[in-house]
């Protein structure tokens, strides 16, 4: 099974078609006579799929009680939080350039990229499973998981701060790196992902909803109709973005690195590069490193660096741009819209 070919056992169970196909294979795997190969058959398929679970209770599988379970927990909270490593967390709103800058941060710091919304054995197959519209919100499994892997880690999310997340940052000494950028050229970077991503809608195709949360036959519509539903999915999580991590950080909650998309990703790299690693208290030949990867683009396949084109969103006129301005300044008390709102 899996020691045959352990990239076509994570298919299998990251696409079965229903439950009770994933249980099956579990309910295979406890009736493996090699007790050390069902151990990591097991523990593999809980990684593939969270739904790894033998359906028949009469197999024999470990029961733990509440107490146990809390002492497990308090135990690997307690090593993580002890264990030493690089733990970068790339939080953005979507298109502002964190997908290259947290490929950037992997390159230049050998770092392994992985993902805190669930414990899988490919961390992006969160997709796969149909919970790429869940909010971004840390999954403490994968998270202690994730600090308790040697050298560290730089994740990439488009999560909001709570004061939770900053209790949790503080507890496991993470550092969150962030961007700002005109609303408008996000919008517009969002608008052109969306429609490469969705492509062509044919028949009863519902993945424009169920992998995006936007109509069905959106990517058919003009570009106003388009805007008008992009901002009905997103306009607010733009805006509670930049509330939250303005806020906890004036109240010195938390103490992110904030990087401008017009002022230093398209600007001067070096000096951001230098910034970068002073900040993460980096060596010299670190920050050649980042340059490097900052300044030919070396990223993961498929990275998306916006076209690197600022005023973009200039096409974003009348009501919808007041519909966006509208929304940031409801909260104009609690952040400074200024730099983003140009």
């Amino acid at each position: 099974m899996i020691q045959q070919n352990p990239d076509a056992f994570i298919e299998m169970l990251i696409r079965a078609p229903d439950l009770d196909s994933v249980r099956k294979v579990a309910d295979e795997v406890m009736t493996m006579k090699d007790v050390n190969a069902q151990r990591k058959t097991f523990a593999f398929g809980n990684l593939a799929s969270p739904f790894f679970v033998p359906s028949d209770k009469s197999k024999g599988q470990m029961q733990i009680n509440p107490l146990q379970l809390q002492y497990f927990l308090a135990q690997a909270r307690a090593s993580a939080a002890q264990t030493v490593s690089e733990r970068i967390i790339v939080s953005a709103p979507m298109k502002s350039g964190s997908t290259f800058i947290s490929a950037a941060l992997g390159h230049a710091f050998r770092l392994p990229k992985t993902s805190l919304l669930m414990l899988l054995a490919r961390p992006y197959d969160y997709a796969v499973l149909g919970a790429g519209t869940r909010p971004h919100e840390i999954d403490e499994i994968a998270l202690l998981n994730a600090c308790l892997t040697p050298g560290g880690f730089v994740a990439h999310h488009h999560m909001l701060c709570t004061r939770f997340l900053a209790q949790q940052a503080e507890l496991y000494k993470l550092k969150f790196v962030l961007l700002k950028r005109n609303i408008f050229d996000c919008l517009v970077s969002l608008d052109d992902f969306c429609l490469k991503n969705i492509g062509e809608v044919a028949g009863n195709d519902v993945s424009p909803y169920t992998e995006l949360g936007l109509p069905r036959l959106w990517s058919k519509m003009e570009f106003e109709e388009r805007m008008h539903h992009l901002l009905d999915r997103s306009l607010m999580t733009y805006v509670h973005y930049h509330v939250s991590w303005s806020l906890l950080d004036r109240a010195g909650l938390i103490k992110p690195f904030w990087i401008s998309y017009e002022n230093e990703m398209l600007g001067d790299k070096a000096a951001l590069a230098a910034r970068i690693c002073e900040w993460l208290g980096r060596s010299a030949s670190d920050v050649e490193s980042l340059f490097t990867a900052l300044d030919r683009g070396k990223g993961d396949r498929g990275t998306h660096f916006n076209k690197g084109v600022a005023g973009r969103g200039s096409v974003i006129q009348g009501a919808l741009r007041k519909r966006v301005i509208d929304a940031f300044m409801a909260y104009r008390d609690l952040a400074d819209w200024r730099e983003i709102l140009g």
